[in-house]
């Protein structure tokens, strides 16, 4: 129930502000605003502005909006004008995402320590040396201060171009800086197939970037950081902020590995050593407890415990003043805006699958994930959705914001707009695409449900 009411909330601040971005441009270029509508269908909210006469309304289907314009006051408007009035709901999303990154970066925060643990046999971490203890100090001659900054800047390695390789200058305890260079694609593989797919969610998820080459942080335990309604770790008595020391006798550091072992269990019970303490290290001490759980199946087949756990590592503070939080949030806004824009074009080509384009199910989850983990992670999702809608209705296809600028363009180049029946197919075309792409989205939202 709590994941629609965060999804609902998501969708309706950034269909607020994409709106509020046409209706201050239509206002400011003097065109007349007849509704701003947050939603579709029957008007369950509606307010007229005395001195202009604007409807404000809020509808039964909440899931878009719409700004409904005089058609003389707007076709009768010059051309950089009606172009500046389109242009201006995704960039009142750049500038959202702009904001909420800059908020971000000012206020302190606890970030993981960018101190390595042992990478997987055979992980190109491993093979160029890394070994736990390991402490990155700069990726690519650009320092970082935490894991988190770790994360992003493997991000930008492996979906930007020409990052077949990235350079590390890591420090073991009080050792000298050295340099480790990691070759992301060893053997020249090309980036089709799984590799390709993984691409696609590297911008939206920084930790898959990281974790696909083996680079870990490093941690005594896992930490569970939320449990499901009615799971088995929740009829086992576990509870947020619990340490699991070891999984059926075997000690656990990272997620990766008690994941592994519960989806090995085949539904087993299995034994765990919890500690809601903080003891050191993965033996158990006064303070842990044995815990029998039977891992439960689900609708993929696959055996969890219903519980999101992650690595238990030592932190440090982060912040940055005004200024720098400000040129970060910008900086941030534009690279996320430049590898959604290089991930499409990767999977227009076919080296990105189409099952990765998410739906309203995926994105209503991420919702309800983020906001439970705090608003920081809430406002942080927010910004990202709103750098993909910014990127979607920037995409030349009628009945898009990109489609009307690509109305514009066909306008300037030739000095007359194009006619009406063509804009008319044009807006046919473009709503069988923007069906064919919901339905593909569904169908990918349900894939994942079923496992398929």
């Amino acid at each position: 129930m709590m994941t629609l009411v965060y999804f609902l909330l998501a969708i309706a601040i950034l269909v607020f502000v994409h709106e509020m971005g046409h209706f201050l441009a239509a206002r400011s270029c003097g065109v007349q605003v007849i509704r701003f509508s947050i939603g579709f269908g029957k008007e369950v909210l509606k307010w007229t502005q005395p001195k202009t006469g604007t409807e404000w309304v809020v509808a039964l289907v909440p899931l878009g909006g719409y700004v409904r314009m005089e058609d003389d006051s707007f076709d009768s408007k010059p051309l950089a004008a009606r172009s500046w009035i389109v242009f201006a709901g995704p960039l009142a999303n750049l500038i959202f995402a702009a904001v909420a990154y800059s908020f971000l970066f000012s206020a302190d925060r606890q970030e993981p320590q960018a101190v390595l643990g042992q990478p997987p046999v055979g992980s190109i971490a491993a093979a160029a040396g890394i070994t736990a203890g390991d402490q990155v100090v700069a990726v690519d001659g650009r320092l970082v201060r935490s894991f988190t900054e770790l994360r992003w800047r493997m991000a930008q390695a492996l979906v930007g171009e020409g990052s077949d390789q990235i350079e590390l200058s890591l420090q073991h305890r009080s050792s000298q800086v050295r340099e480790v260079r990691l070759n992301l694609r060893p053997g020249g593989r090309s980036e089709s197939g799984a590799e390709g797919a993984a691409k696609a969610s590297y911008a939206a998820d920084p930790a898959l970037a990281i974790a696909s080459i083996g680079l870990l942080p490093l941690s005594q335990s896992v930490k569970i950081l939320r449990i499901q309604e009615a799971s088995a770790a929740a009829d086992a008595g576990l509870r947020v902020g619990d340490r699991i020391l070891q999984v059926s006798g075997e000690p656990v550091s990272q997620p990766q590995t008690m994941i592994a072992r519960v989806q090995a269990s085949g539904g087993r019970p299995i034994e765990l050593i919890v500690s809601n303490t903080n003891s050191i290290g993965s033996t158990p001490s006064v303070g842990s407890e044995r815990v029998l759980i039977r891992p439960k199946p689900g609708a993929d087949g696959v055996y969890r415990i219903g519980a999101v756990v992650g690595a238990d590592v030592a932190t440090v503070e982060v912040s940055d003043d005004l200024v720098t939080a400000v040129s970060r949030g910008v900086s941030r806004t534009w690279e996320m805006t430049v590898l959604t824009f290089q991930a499409l074009g990767r999977m227009i080509v076919g080296e990105i699958s189409w099952r990765q384009i998410s739906g309203p199910v995926t994105i209503a989850d991420a919702a309800g994930q983020s906001a439970g983990s705090g608003l920081q992670p809430f406002i942080g999702f927010l910004a990202l959705i709103s750098i993909s809608i910014a990127v979607l209705n920037l995409l030349p296809i009628p009945m898009l914001d990109g489609g009307h600028l690509l109305y514009y363009l066909w306008e300037f180049v030739r000095g007359s707009p194009l006619s009406a029946e063509v804009q008319d197919a044009g807006r046919r075309m473009g709503v069988a695409l923007i069906i064919l792409l919901t339905t593909v989205a569904l169908f990918n939202d349900f894939s994942r449900l079923a496992g398929w």
